[in-house]
């Protein structure tokens, strides 16, 4: 027999209703009994009845995902991942609100609402995008992965990009790299935007000087990241090192400078951001900043849970750090007789 809500009682000598109270964020539940409960529901492998709850409260336990790119890039997949962990540790279900086109008359409130959700995921999409004012000014609880929004049923979480490329920049400084160039995400994006901010941060705070020519505008698309590299090692004089916006371009400039008859990392060293499997399996390794996709969606569900039942929450602006991943497609800078 599956384990029910009395077992979990039983099991932590507490009544049923603190267990649901635990369950369900209630702040008159101690720390202790709640670490206690949360731990036996772990171990026990309790699922909650998404129906019976649904009958009780009036409420539908289905959110919805709003996107309107397509998920090729790993990155989607695997915050899509963390998504799904958290809805089967909260007993929500999700659907997709798909939209054949932008258009103005599009409401996505009217559409959630019509979908019965309880809260919407908003991401894959740039500010510019489409006017979210209706969905921020309609109560409808709402979490932005990704995208800089905020009102009193509003939550965002992202990665801490700034630092992230700060910290590409500084190890390639610290290999005596003094060319170093950037290629880019979607222009006006919110992570496109935060990491070009970190680059700019990087190269002035240890000294160094980025002509215009050295950023190159891209897309974090394998085909962004080899065009771009092409028209990089065209120029005069081309950059020893470069740091991508994402794995998937830093393979493509990978791929460019192999053509060229380059080698990585004695030519060229290549950064990139996400760690995604291609930069685990493409050669030489990619060094790269990364980010707990998983995490961004795990814990995107969860703040939405909080915010649709009105929880308190230390705050609705999440941004996870990441973490350097030092690989082999980095080494210092030749000078100029060729010596590292």
């Amino acid at each position: 027999m599956p384990v029910n809500i009395r077992d979990i009682a039983k099991a932590a000598g507490v009544s049923v209703a603190t267990v649901s109270k635990a369950l369900n964020g209630y702040t008159t539940v101690n720390a202790a009994t709640r670490e206690k409960i949360m731990r036996l529901v772990e171990e026990m492998q309790y699922h909650p009845n998404a129906a019976a709850r649904s009958l009780v409260g009036q409420r539908s336990m289905t959110l919805g995902v709003f996107l309107t790119t397509g998920l090729s890039h790993p990155f989607f997949g695997s915050v899509l991942g963390g998504i799904d962990e958290a809805l089967k540790a909260r007993g929500y279900d999700l659907i997709y609100l798909a939209q054949a086109t932008i258009r103005q008359e599009y409401s996505l409130v009217r559409h959630c609402r019509s979908r019965n959700v309880e809260g919407v995921l908003v991401f894959g999409l740039q500010e510019a995008d489409m006017d979210f004012s209706e969905l921020i000014d309609s109560g409808l609880p709402a979490v932005f992965i990704d995208m800089e929004m905020s009102g009193d049923h509003i939550g965002m979480i992202s990665s801490d990009n700034e630092e992230a490329i700060r910290k590409a920049v500084r190890h390639l400084a610290e290999l005596n790299h003094r060319r170093i160039a950037f290629i880019s995400g979607i222009p006006g994006s919110y992570s496109g935007n935060l990491r070009y901010e970190g680059f700019r941060q990087g190269m002035e705070e240890n000294g160094l000087s980025y002509p215009p020519e050295y950023i190159a505008i891209s897309d974090f698309t394998r085909e962004g990241g080899y065009e771009s590299m092409k028209r990089l090692l065209a120029l005069p004089e081309p950059p020893t090192a470069v740091v991508c916006c994402s794995d998937v371009s830093a393979v493509g400039a990978m791929t460019a400078a192999a053509e060229q008859g380059l080698t990585v990392p004695d030519d060229l060293s290549v950064v990139g951001f996400d760690d995604v499997e291609a930069a685990r399996s493409v050669r030489p390794a990619l060094t790269t900043v990364r980010q707990d996709m998983e995490a961004i969606g795990f814990r995107a569900v969860a703040l939405l849970d909080d915010l649709i039942r009105g929880v308190e929450v230390p705050s609705k602006r999440i941004i996870l750090p990441t973490e350097w991943v030092s690989r082999d497609s980095c080494a210092p800078a030749k000078d100029a007789a060729g010596r590292s």
